[in-house]
């Protein structure tokens, strides 16, 4: 049985993040809670303009509600050494560090490496990427500076933000995870509608602990992250995203293999204090039953007896195809370029 903590502290989750680097197990970290740009799925042929918006809410066991908005872009395009590129902007606001604008510059599926040589000097052949590539990475700071930092370094550089602290979580990829398509499901938001299609992901923690006055289980955590996918939504085709950690109990032999048998715990109310405009309301697709009677409709699913740790709550406000750039000018050379950046100082990502 992996050690680990008798409790949660009361202040953050775990970071399964670090922990997960002694487990023999293999883990990768949960997907995005709030928006991040290395999570950025570009469509193969992209346009300038589109932009989305959302209201993220997360929680922490009993503490307080935290609501912020973010909005990602595309906002412009660049050509480099022949291939095209797009610069998307992400921007956050609420959070106790004032307004954060990231900027990332991609380049976009079925896009080639860059040109190298092989030992002859000669023009080595390339593959184009299967995946969206994170080229140049940017952050526009409180007090009106725009760092750039290594792309290659951005999960590091993001671990000490204050935007999405639960992606610290780690899956088990040893475990499968449960997949559940939901079928058709209504988004509904003062008299706007926004239908979509709900597929709901169960997957393992990487880590476990002891069960008090119990030897034969341990409780392992359970990541629900629940989708409302809708293909009209520009960039994300997401019209809802939630991600909510609880536990299972386990038996502590067979930790590393049992499959997951934790249900879903009961979702947060949709509503909040943000407002704004959604897509029309459409028809779902008629092959399936009325939304009224899928199995995603409502508030909550059946719940299981254990709390919910956290949740991230992300629901579309408003969208758009007029995208202008928010940062225009030049970078400027990091205050230490020896030091890596940390949270809390210059230069920082904050």
């Amino acid at each position: 049985m992996r050690s680990a903590p008798g409790r949660w502290p009361s202040t953050i989750l775990v970071l399964l993040v670090s922990i997960a680097s002694i487990l023999s197990a293999p883990a990768k970290p949960a997907r995005a809670q709030a928006l991040q740009l290395q999570g950025l799925e570009l469509p193969a042929n992209p346009t300038v303009g589109p932009w989305v918006r959302y209201r993220v809410r997360t929680q922490t066991r009993s503490r307080p509600v935290r609501e912020f908005s973010q909005r990602v872009a595309i906002v412009a395009k660049e050509t480099v050494d022949g291939r095209a590129g797009y610069w998307v902007e992400l921007k956050t606001e609420g959070q106790p560090s004032g307004t954060r604008i990231e900027r990332g510059f991609f380049f976009p599926p079925g896009t080639a490496a860059a040109a190298t040589s092989d030992d002859e000097g000669e023009p080595a052949q390339t593959s184009p990427s299967k995946r969206t590539r994170l080229e140049r990475y940017q952050v526009l700071q409180s007090n009106g500076k725009l760092y750039e930092y290594p792309a290659e370094k951005l999960t590091e550089l993001r671990s000490g933000g204050d935007v999405g602290t639960i992606e610290l979580f780690e899956f088990d990829t040893t475990i499968p995870a449960v997949v559940e398509d939901l079928g058709p499901d209504t988004l509904r938001s003062a008299s706007r509608i926004v239908p979509a299609t709900v597929v709901c992901t169960r997957r393992a923690g990487a880590d476990d602990w002891p069960v008090p006055g119990d030897t034969t289980e341990v409780n392992r955590p359970l990541l629900v992250q629940t989708v409302w996918k809708n293909a009209a939504v520009p960039i994300t085709g997401i019209a809802r995203s939630l991600f909510q950690a609880t536990t299972e109990r386990v038996p502590a032999a067979t930790r590393d293999t049992a499959p997951i048998q934790g249900t879903a715990p009961p979702r947060p109310d949709i509503a909040g204090s943000a407002s704004g405009s959604l897509p029309p309301a459409q028809a779902p697709p008629p092959a399936r039953p009325p939304f009224a009677s899928s199995p995603a409709s409502g508030s909550a699913m059946p719940s299981s007896s254990a709390p919910v740790i956290s949740w991230t709550d992300l629901v579309l406000l408003d969208l758009g195809a007029d995208a202008k750039p928010e940062v225009t000018q030049t970078p400027e050379p990091l205050p230490d370029a020896t030091a890596p950046a940390t949270p809390g100082k210059s230069g920082s990502l904050r």
